[in-house]
């Protein structure tokens, strides 16, 4: 009759230590592959995004969505004064309830329905169908909220936005160069280089005026100034996805640390970066170009 011997004890501490050990060593492998999934998935996003922006366009005699996402009285493109009264449809809305009442203010505490809402109504929604296109998973700001607080106000849906420079906010952000916003911008076919420059990029902005992604990204494209001004969102190992005038998408990496340290902080580091080859390449894909 044969009997079962047991571990001893020592057998089985081996045993723990050397699994302890192979953990170690693949969860930075694991967490990478999860990266990279939702670097696939934020790519597609860019590219359903982007097709969908350039779709509006050729549809609509060529006249683009308005990229700042402010509401009524905030919303310059919107005010009496742009083209004789004329309303411009938002890329993107506000949160809002199904009876399209306004819903982004911090008072409101939005839902995340709300702020679904926002996006199935924007202009370029027809041509995206799809409300999860809008949300990168590797933004944790709808489960975590920002350094401005983890309340409803303060969890971002949305996590892309379009530059200034397509009927943005305003062409430079304030104290910089002042220019009146030329005509070239509001059409598409008036853009040089589509495939060579950015529409939407990824967004780290930490709600501080409104409970949702308010306005455009503000960047100030000019070559010399080497200044970050707005937060872009990295999401995907020190870099972030971006969707192109011609509708293709890619992943950019930062090439320099500076980049990084700004972007995951705000308030936080300088953005006043000398030498800063990521604020070039930024400048140089920027939607729109000198001479205005």
């Amino acid at each position: 009759m044969s009997t079962r011997k047991a571990f001893t004890l020592i057998e089985l501490l081996i045993v723990v230590a050397i699994i302890a050990v192979l953990i170690t060593i693949l969860a930075p492998a694991l967490q990478s592959a999860k990266e990279m999934a939702t670097q696939s998935v934020c790519l597609g996003n860019q590219m359903v995004l982007g097709k969908g922006y350039l779709s509006y366009a050729l549809e609509n005699r060529q006249n683009l969505p308005v990229g700042d996402t402010r509401s009524g009285f905030y919303n310059r493109w919107n005010a009496d004064r742009v083209s004789g009264g004329k309303t411009y449809p938002l890329w993107a809305n506000p949160p809002h309830d199904d009876a399209f009442n306004y819903k982004g203010g911090h008072g409101h505490n939005p839902t995340l329905e709300w702020r679904k809402n926002g996006c199935r109504s924007g202009a370029i929604y027809p041509y995206v169908k799809n409300e999860a296109a809008y949300h990168c998973k590797g933004d944790r700001r709808l489960y975590e909220g920002t350094a401005r607080g983890t309340g409803l106000s303060y969890r971002a849906y949305r996590s892309y936005a379009l530059p200034d420079g397509l009927m943005g906010a305003q062409p430079f952000p304030a104290g910089t160069s002042s220019i009146a916003i030329p005509d070239l911008i509001k059409k598409y076919n008036t853009l040089k280089f589509p495939e060579d420059k950015y529409s939407f990029v990824e967004s780290n902005y930490d709600l501080l005026a409104a409970a949702y992604e308010w306005d455009s990204w503000s960047f100030i494209p000019e070559i010399g100034l080497y200044r970050w001004w707005d937060n872009l969102g990295i999401y995907h190992v020190d870099g972030l996805t971006l969707a192109f005038l011609d509708g293709h998408a890619m992943k950019y990496k930062f090439k320099d640390d500076r980049s990084v340290e700004f972007h995951e902080s705000r308030p936080g580091n300088s953005n006043s970066q000398p030498g800063n080859p990521d604020i070039e390449w930024f400048v140089q894909h920027y939607p729109i170009q000198k001479p205005y």
